[in-house]
């Protein structure tokens, strides 16, 4: 009997160093560290380090993850996106390659670079930031056929940690084949502070089958966030999930087998 908890590709994305890390109120209010930091991603990582140890607790959650995966799904591959204009210290670099099976760090983009300088919120930098790099890592693991050894692809944010073996989760489940999964969606306020349904963007999952029209849906959140940017409208992550996934793929995990950090 195949162990399918070696079938599982996890993405972790991480703005380790940046003043908006694994803080949504943080996030939502805007931060002038994540504005107004220089064109030289190093100075801007100097302005993140000094935030009350607030990098310091974020890379400390980025590991409590990593941690739960090797335990609770062993075997499981394991990539790390860095999406934020804020390396990774050497210290810290050196630490998660041993760690992870795959690291990508955006920090040097230019894209990701504009982003930090010229959005107006830590809301929108952390938004546009993510889904950008996560597209740009799932089209690049597509065009090298990365998916093709795993069954489900997981999406997890940093200090949300596995409790229990990924094979009895309902990510496993015969009726989740094909299908996303996710917590069931929950009423609370958007972006723009009126209240609206959304999925949680801290852990989910699909079928690897669902990763190309994945992509494309990425492209279009994308675009419906530009816009809404333009009309000066906030934009979340969150809702755009609600928005564009079709809800007759979705299969719900009503008891997610997760825990957060206590800074969470």
């Amino acid at each position: 009997m195949t162990d399918t908890s070696t079938n599982a590709l996890f993405i972790i994305t991480s703005a380790t160093n940046a003043p908006y890390a694994g803080n949504a109120d943080q996030q939502q209010a805007g931060h002038s560290a994540g504005i107004d930091a220089s064109d030289d991603p190093a100075h801007g990582n100097s302005q993140a380090l000094t935030a009350g140890g607030q990098s310091a607790q974020s890379y400390d959650n980025l590991l409590a993850t990593i941690a739960s995966i090797n335990t609770h799904a062993p075997g499981s591959r394991i990539a790390l996106v860095e999406y934020s204009a804020y390396p990774l210290s050497q210290p810290q670099h050196d630490a998660l390659i041993e760690q992870v099976d795959y690291l990508m760090s955006y920090a040097g983009n230019e894209q990701i670079q504009g982003f930090d300088r010229n959005l107006g919120s830590n809301q929108a930098i952390a938004a546009f930031s993510e889904l950008t790099c996560l597209l740009w890592f799932l089209q690049v693991g597509q065009h090298h056929d990365l998916y093709k050894p795993f069954k489900r692809v997981f999406k997890m944010s940093p200090g949300v940690q596995l409790v229990s073996a990924l094979t009895d989760t309902m990510h496993f489940a015969d009726r989740a084949q094909g299908r996303y999964v996710f917590p069931n969606a929950t009423l609370a306020a958007n972006a723009a502070g009126a209240l609206a349904l959304q999925f949680s963007n801290s852990y989910w999952s699909m079928d690897t089958t669902l990763v190309s029209s994945f992509i494309a849906l990425l492209q279009e959140m994308l675009e419906s966030m530009h816009a809404q940017n333009q009309q000066g409208q906030a934009v979340s992550v969150e809702s755009m999930l609600y928005k564009f996934i079709d809800a007759g793929k979705i299969f719900y995990d009503l008891k997610p087998a997760i825990a957060a950090s206590a800074s969470k």
